[in-house]
């Protein structure tokens, strides 16, 4: 991990994240697996997902923007799901004991580089991916069915409509037949065959036909992921012609997303009067419908924040963020926003109030402490920049790293009893693990010998 390169918080997208987690809490605990997961978004424009050893299941940006239906999402999720509850991959990786151990640490490397940064080292998350396309990791068409018939389940208990399952994978199979070349990476490890389309249809005819709604948050998310599927300037332009045709088009809820998604691509654009107007009109259309706003319709707030602030207008921002707070239940990326705001202001004793109150519920909050280090740097405390840079790098992976934080934490000699403590406690435990780890890796275990 000692190659991820330094968290990025500019680049991470909080509502996405933070709508993937929702999704998928409601999907495991549908499937009654007493199990862990963790859903994490991976910036890339191909229809893909994939399940990692240890419940991580990453979710490529280009299958958000692609699905017709949030039962499109869930189910891949589900599916995805049904792989790790079912052991698959563990089973896989077992199978080849020599290349096992590195296959699975090479692919949690990803997932945990793809969790925490975004933007980390290419090669990295190349290899990963590379891993999770290899032939050793296709699924058998045993595994696959089982993991249509767990997913299938686990959607309709979640109150999705299981036809979006067979939608998604019908959709993915006929484009595999007219774009043989360039197949859905998917299919790569996924196999799919006319046997498991047929159990999958036949499992949707004993099912009654109803009305699914797609939730407000799926509607926004899709419209964001397809704002930035392209950021480049041509990308951006071509999605901003895109909206502007779906907002004379479609129904309200719709055109409410396509105005989000417009305000997406001003965003990226850093056109910041047009990004805030654009998602005044959303909010706009989602009050005269009525609609209920759940969780995901903070994205809006935060938008409008950030082009209030990015017009220099900061202290409009700031009444607008505490607003937001009140209104969403001081929701994590929200407080994470706010204290932001106030770092840019140099409200730093404000800011550093409100990013530690985070971390006292969410200690392992990578965005919090990197924004945490920057606040104590402002304020001109070595010793706690220090610390806070050495939690960064130890929730990337880097414990090398951290270790040395942590020792010129001690060395700025300007921290109190308190936190003196915690550093020296933070440092021995660092330490200790540092060797647990090179003891089980073995004498081959790479170039860091020492902390």
């Amino acid at each position: 991990m000692r190659d991820i390169r330094r968290s990025q918080a500019d680049e991470e997208d909080p509502d996405v994240l933070a709508y993937l987690q929702s999704l998928g809490r409601r999907l495991v605990d549908a499937s009654k697996s007493g199990q862990e997961f963790e859903f994490f978004l991976v910036r890339d424009a191909s229809l893909n997902a994939f399940a990692l050893p240890g419940g991580f299941i990453g979710v490529h940006s280009g299958l958000i923007a692609a699905a017709e239906s949030e039962s499109e999402l869930a189910g891949v999720l589900a599916h995805e799901i049904g792989h790790v509850t079912q052991r698959h991959i563990a089973r896989m990786l077992g199978k080849s004991r020599d290349a096992g151990i590195a296959q699975m640490v090479g692919l949690v490397l990803a997932a945990l580089a793809a969790r925490s940064n975004p933007q980390a080292t290419p090669g990295l998350i190349a290899l990963g991916q590379q891993m999770a396309q290899d032939q050793m990791l296709s699924f058998s068409r045993d595994a696959e069915r089982e993991a249509d018939r767990i997913g299938f389940d686990t959607l309709t208990r979640a109150g999705f409509d299981p036809q979006g399952m067979v939608s998604f994978f019908g959709r993915i199979q006929r484009a595999s037949r007219v774009y043989e070349s360039a197949a859905p990476a998917y299919l790569r490890t996924h196999p799919l065959t006319t046997e498991r389309m047929s159990d999958m249809q036949a499992r949707i005819r004993e099912e009654r036909y109803r009305q699914w709604p797609d939730a407000l948050g799926f509607r926004l998310i899709r419209a964001r992921m397809q704002a930035l599927i392209d950021p480049s300037v041509d990308g951006l332009r071509r999605q901003a012609e895109r909206f502007e045709s779906q907002i004379k088009e479609q129904s309200t809820l719709d055109r409410a997303a396509a105005w989000f998604g417009l305000a997406s691509v001003r965003q990226a654009q850093l056109r910041w009067a047009e990004a805030y107007d654009a998602a005044q009109v959303a909010a706009e259309l989602l009050q005269q419908e009525g609609v209920d706003k759940d969780s995901a319709a903070s994205a809006l707030e935060r938008v409008q924040i950030q082009a209030l602030a990015g017009q220099g207008r900061m202290q409009e921002a700031i009444e607008r963020s505490e607003a937001a707070l009140q209104a969403f239940a001081r929701q994590p990326r929200l407080v994470l926003a706010h204290a932001e705001l106030l770092l840019r202001a140099q409200r730093l004793a404000e800011a550093r109030r409100w990013a530690e109150s985070l971390l006292a519920d969410r200690q392992d909050d990578l965005r919090a402490w990197d924004l945490l280090s920057k606040i104590y740097a402002a304020q001109g405390e070595r010793a706690l920049t220090h610390r806070a840079r050495a939690e960064v790098f130890w929730l990337q992976g880097a414990l090398a790293a951290s270790i040395e934080q942590l020792k010129l934490a001690q060395s700025a000699k300007d921290a109190d009893f308190y936190h003196a403590s915690t550093i020296d406690a933070r440092l021995r435990e660092a330490m200790q693990r540092w060797r647990s780890e090179r003891a089980a890796m073995g004498p081959q275990s790479g170039r860091d010998t020492k902390p």
